[in-house]
């Protein structure tokens, strides 16, 4: 912070469902990350020219002595740090009304930058909080696996991810769990989860939970009978070749900017291996003819929010402590022109921290080796089936169908 300044920084507003009823309340990471506060309040950090500074919180009910104290240290202070922008942040009309005369002399400025440098490269207390998340979601992701079969239902799979994360620990999910089966594995945000995946198609989970403020993001793609087609695994092993140059490039000294220029050369090559559009050059994969295939950055910081510190840039170079997404993905759209290939979606998605010695997988408790995940999700799929044989055998001819099988025990 500027000599003389202060900062004022608003916990998160509550979001209401409808009427009265309000969501579960998550606070605003940047309040969280200052003050531990899981509550609406107020945090004012003040510098006094050298190197002290004074911190000053103000919970419900702060109206009639809030908006005067403001006015007064936004009247001595040589610059205001505030986000303008955060209009659903609690007691924000009061606030900005408070610095009218801040903002008229010219002595705002963003405050978000600020604390994103701070939030960017992790402390040792975080990166515990941040495996703890990563394992958790893994953990879930891989029972997953062990459930699944063909048939199975993509509502079935999200919801035991979720049971999955919540018992263990976790406080609510990192995003809405993406289960997109068959030709919905190339939709990047599918959500509607409401079909059966079917025997020969894969299923892409992307799923991830919070941890005591700390998120994760991990992605999977498997066949759900616990067998890949010839061309569901040439196009899964050649995205996990991307992941493994990639994670080989996450060191420090280089950019994410530069990772992502990496996995576009990568994936351009295989796009052209694979033959999908025969008359195309590399030259041409490389110009842009790859974002039909590959529609998304390689990568994203990774912290108390899934996007994390997003003023930071994927060109500022990689320090020890930050941790970051890694997720190449190859996207065949569903079309006749690529026959067999069409409608295999695969991303594979990792939680990666920076060290001096290179990049460590944080969620490495999923597989990704195709033998592996093989060997989870066919076992699983052989239980599904005599479970399903052996209830139809005992079962009368107008017993009603049902709509969900449980989960493999």
């Amino acid at each position: 912070m500027p000599p003389g300044s202060i900062a004022i920084i608003p916990a998160a507003s509550l979001a209401y469902v409808t009427g009265v009823i309000p969501y579960p309340y998550r606070q605003d990471a940047d309040f969280l990350y200052l003050t531990g506060v899981q509550q609406q309040s107020v945090a004012i950090i003040q510098t006094d020219g050298s190197a002290g500074y004074r911190f000053q919180l103000y919970v419900p009910s702060p109206d009639t002595e809030l908006p005067a104290r403001i006015q007064q240290l936004a009247a001595s202070a040589n610059a205001v740090l505030f986000d303008f922008d955060r209009h659903n942040s609690y007691q924000f009309q009061s606030l900005r009304q408070s610095l009218h005369e801040a903002i008229g002399k010219g002595k705002t400025m963003p405050l978000r930058p600020h604390m994103h440098r701070l939030r960017w490269v992790k402390s040792p207390g975080e990166l515990a909080l941040m495996r703890s998340s990563a394992t958790i979601a893994a953990q879930s992701m891989h029972r997953c696996m062990a459930v699944s079969h063909a048939g199975v239902h993509e509502q079935l799979l999200a919801t035991e991810f979720e049971y999955g994360v919540k018992l263990a620990g976790a406080s609510r999910l990192a995003y809405p769990v993406v289960a997109g089966g068959g030709a919905d594995s190339c939709t990047i945000h599918y959500s509607r989860n409401d079909k059966q995946v079917g025997d020969g198609q894969v299923l892409l989970m992307d799923a991830g939970c919070e941890y005591h403020g700390y998120v994760s993001d991990v992605t999977r793609t498997w066949p759900v009978n616990g067998r890949y087609t010839a061309e569901q695994r040439q196009v899964y092993e050649t995205v996990l070749e991307v992941r493994r140059r990639c994670l080989e490039a996450a060191v420090p000294g280089n950019t994410l900017g530069k990772v992502h220029q990496l996995s576009v050369q990568l994936l351009s090559e295989g796009l052209r291996d694979l033959g999908l559009l025969p008359r195309a050059t590399l030259e041409d994969f490389q110009k842009g003819l790859y974002r039909e295939f590959y529609c998304h950055s390689v990568g994203h910081y990774l912290g108390m929010d899934v996007h994390d510190t997003n003023t930071v840039g994927p060109h500022r170079t990689l320090e020890p402590g930050v941790v970051m997404a890694i997720e190449p993905g190859l996207y065949i759209p569903d079309h006749p022109q690529f026959g067999a290939y069409a409608g295999i979606g695969v991303r594979i998605e990792d939680d990666v921290l920076v060290t001096h010695s290179g990049a460590e997988v944080l969620s490495d408790a999923v597989p990704v080796d195709p033998d592996q995940i093989e060997a989870l999700v066919g076992a699983a799929a052989g239980e599904a089936r005599l479970s399903a044989s052996t209830a139809s055998s005992h079962s009368s001819s107008d017993e009603p169908p049902v709509a969900f099988r449980a989960a493999v025990a």
